[in-house]
């Protein structure tokens, strides 16, 4: 679900820094990478349901592992914005938003992908927000 929302990212960037995207093949296998871990890592929203500790450890360690591919994008968008010429337009804005936003999202995904963590936040304000 979030991967064209990767594609729309990626274009933004280098069409309003005026620059070609900084490693452009690491971008492109860090999206097939997350496409083939994130098919992997539903189980993630069971681990109070019951499942099987070791089910629930290979879940875990796949919900952290995303995080690998999803860190080497926001890399090289941010390389990519460097010593760019950068139009802070409307679109713009959006994608630098995107990137704070993903980046937040990220490292709190990587926090509830941690087995112990997400089984004491399940049901709270930590999860759900205010």
């Amino acid at each position: 679900m979030i991967l064209p929302g990767f594609g729309v990212e990626s274009e933004l960037i280098t069409c309003f820094s005026r620059k070609r995207p900084f490693g452009y093949i690491f971008i492109a296998f860090a999206s097939l990478a997350i496409a083939v871990i994130g098919f992997l890592v539903w189980g993630h929203h069971m681990f109070v349901a019951g499942i099987s500790s070791y089910s629930a450890l290979v879940f875990s360690a796949l919900s952290m592992l995303v995080a690998v591919p999803s860190a080497i994008k926001v890399f090289n968008w941010t390389a990519t914005l460097y010593k760019g010429s950068i139009s802070l337009q409307t679109p713009m804005l959006y994608a630098l938003g995107f990137i704070g936003l993903f980046t937040m999202g990220g490292l709190t995904g990587v926090m509830l992908a941690t087995l112990g963590l997400d089984i004491h936040v399940h049901d709270t304000n930590y999860l759900w927000g205010l």
